[in-house]
């Protein structure tokens, strides 16, 4: 791929978004890619430096943040676009926008990264925890920039979750800013000095909170046996240097370059983060995979607590007494220490710097490939999403009347006298219904009506069906199943991609879909089938949870017992289940489908159900396919499974 990146300051190695830039153009380029550069202080091959941009007042700020602002040099960045087959935006600044302009005009795909976290603008203006400060930037980023885009890179699971708090309706790629390889264990044991040396990396900044750090070494029991050191640079230097002569023993300031901060952890004992607001932390991630124990602090506004396994490795944040406490734990339970360090070795594997290039060249390919999608939106195209998904508004307040006025009572009613029909779990999903997440669920495929025992599941959430397509076009029950939510499944390639879309697209809507993994029906089957993964591959495009749905059968009991042979159904409901956005495209699917599945099976392993005698016709197996098979190819993947089922 040809990539263009854009970033305000490329020559400041002391700024994390900076490193980040340098970290990923070096390696994308190892990996085959081509990678120009556009911003301040970009010299080199495939580098377009741009003249600095003065802004009174917030430039001499920033500047002691080691942060500078590009102008906009349209010439530049149209000889830096010039053949490219991406642009990618790392702020939400002048220079971004200005680009993000063109290269729609010059018909280039293009995604976003997420580094600037409002906690840090507002920590150096003196408002800290100011929520509705961070509202107001969070807001003003989605609309003035971030809304523009269908792809965002988050660099932890912490930020990717603020933006959907904060209504970022793109999709959200979770990928660390990863740590190079050579960050990793020492080849010797490290030279005893006599001392408990103890290392923080950051910027001398408000929000990054070393005042906490001295504070507690100065409470610490072992204070004087203690040797600290506070790698960076940054505007509170002279601040905390006076704080911190306090301390027996002299605190080492100063920026370290990589060689010089891997010598430095490698003899260290501990590492401590103590920063209040944090996109991810990077220091941390390449101080434990070295094999240092960290002790984070468990800040609300930051995600560096993801990193911690247990809580020894957390404290109170902005709590000097109660660092100390976790210090001087560590310092007395060595040998735990030292078990504790191996464990962190093999947690800082999974921030391999590899590993986040191919996540980030997924996402590159997923943004190219909808882009060009996207491009051919003709009006054969829309008249196919019309009739996949209606958008009429008078259509859709009649099926919303039929739904709960009439179809819902009438079925309730049904469901309890003929299958005596229980639900159980609803309170599982309570965290949907407040967060107002789509979902999508699944069943096993067990009875013709068991579509209408899920929606009665999950009532009063109104549940999207897939149906076949050749349902549709029945006399009257054809219009009855699309007021009902029902979508149609067309077995032709052309429309199956727009189908998809659609589903995702409601998903993101905020609505259910429902999808029969097993894909074909077994009337009264009992137990689990062999799962298929398209509904866990929509479940990850569209980046909602999956709900496990189990339909149990039990002997008819009471006054059921009077007039039913058959059994009764129990629909049970399971808790949500989340994709771990953090792995690659098809560890992720093949994760969420197995978490589903054996969410599934804990359904039926419950003894709370009687055992029914079996009602399945052993020599046809009632087995009837509903389905088709998908046959999706395009550039990049082909996917071949069954989808859905419901007739």
């Amino acid at each position: 791929m040809n990539i263009v990146f854009v970033i305000d300051t490329f020559d400041l190695k002391t700024n994390g978004t900076v490193m980040t830039a340098c970290r990923f153009v070096e390696n994308l380029r190892k990996h085959g890619h081509r990678v120009k550069v556009v911003g301040t202080g970009a010299e080199g091959e495939d580098c377009y430096n741009m003249p600095e941009r003065y802004i009174p007042i917030v430039t001499e700020v920033s500047r002691k943040q080691k942060i500078r602002f590009s102008k906009a040099d349209l010439h530049i960045l149209m000889n830096a676009f010039s053949g490219a087959d991406l642009v990618h935006f790392f702020l939400p600044f002048k220079l971004e926008k200005v680009g993000k302009k063109l290269a729609d005009k010059m018909g280039i795909p293009s995604t976003a990264a997420f580094h600037l976290q409002p906690e840090n603008i507002l920590y150096n203006m003196g408002l800290k925890w100011s929520k509705l400060g961070s509202n107001f930037l969070y807001s003003a980023f989605r609309r003035r920039f971030y809304r523009k885009f269908d792809h965002i890179h988050c660099p932890s699971g912490f930020i990717a979750g603020e933006l959907k708090k904060h209504k970022y309706k793109a999709k959200l790629h979770i990928i660390s800013n990863g740590v190079d390889n050579s960050f990793k264990p020492a080849d010797e044991p490290r030279k005893e000095d006599g001392f408990f040396n103890i290392l923080m990396v950051g910027r001398y900044a408000t929000e990054k909170r070393q005042d906490v750090l001295i504070k507690a070494v100065s409470l610490s029991k072992y204070k004087d046996k203690i040797k600290l050191t506070l790698a960076g640079q940054g505007p509170l230097q002279k601040k905390l240097e006076k704080l911190a002569q306090n301390l027996p023993n002299k605190v080492n300031f100063g920026f370290l370059e990589q060689s010089e901060l891997q010598d430095v952890i490698h003899n260290s004992d501990l590492y401590v983060h103590a920063a209040d607001v944090e996109i991810e932390a990077i220091a941390c991630i390449e101080a434990f995979a070295c094999g240092l124990v960290p002790v984070i602090a468990d800040s609300k506004k930051s995600a560096t607590s993801q990193f911690a396994l247990d809580k020894r490795s957390l404290f109170k944040a902005g709590d000097p007494k109660d660092l100390a406490s976790k210090i001087d734990y560590w310092i007395e339970h060595k040998d735990e220490r030292l078990f504790m360090s191996q464990k962190y070795i093999e947690s800082g594997k999974t921030y391999d710097i590899d590993y986040s290039i191919s996540k980030a060249e997924e996402m590159f390919n997923e943004a190219i490939l909808d882009f060009r999608a996207s491009s051919k939106n003709d009006k054969k195209t829309r008249k196919l999403r019309k009739k996949i998904m209606p958008k009429g508004k008078i259509f859709r307040f009649f099926a919303f009347l039929f739904y709960y006025v009439v179809a819902v009572p009438i079925l309730s009613v049904y469901l309890f006298f003929m299958y005596g029909i229980k639900v159980k779990g609803k309170n599982n999903l309570k965290e949907l219904r407040k967060s107002k997440s789509g979902a999508v669920t699944i069943s096993n495929h067990v009875h013709y009506v068991d579509c209408a025992m899920v929606a009665l599941g999950v009532f009063p959430k109104k549940v999207i069906f897939t149906s076949l397509e050749s349902n549709f076009n029945m006399p009257v029950a054809g219009t009855l199943i699309k007021m009902l939510g029902g979508v149609p499944v067309s077995k032709r390639l052309n429309e199956i991609k727009i189908m998809h879309d659609e589903v995702v697209k409601q998903l993101k809507l905020g609505r259910f879909v429902q999808i029969y993994p097993e894909g074909h029906l077994i009337n009264y089957y009992e137990g689990i089938r062999e799962f298929y993964k398209g509904a866990f591959k929509i479940a990850c495009d569209a980046q909602v949870p999956v709900i496990p749905i189990g339909i149990k059968w039990r002997e008819p009991k009471g006054f059921f017992k009077i007039y039913k042979k058959k059994p009764c159904a129990t629909v049970l409901i399971g808790k949500p289940v989340y994709a771990d956005y953090r792995l690659l495209r098809k560890d992720m699917e093949f994760d969420l489908k197995a978490r589903c599945e054996k969410a599934m099976e804990n359904h039926f392993s419950s003894s709370s159900e009687i055992k029914v005698k079996s009602f399945v016709d052993n020599n046809l197996k009632s087995e009837i396919n509903h389905d088709f098979s998908l046959d999706i190819k395009d550039e990049k993947n082909t996917l071949s499974e069954p989808f859905v089922a419901e007739d």
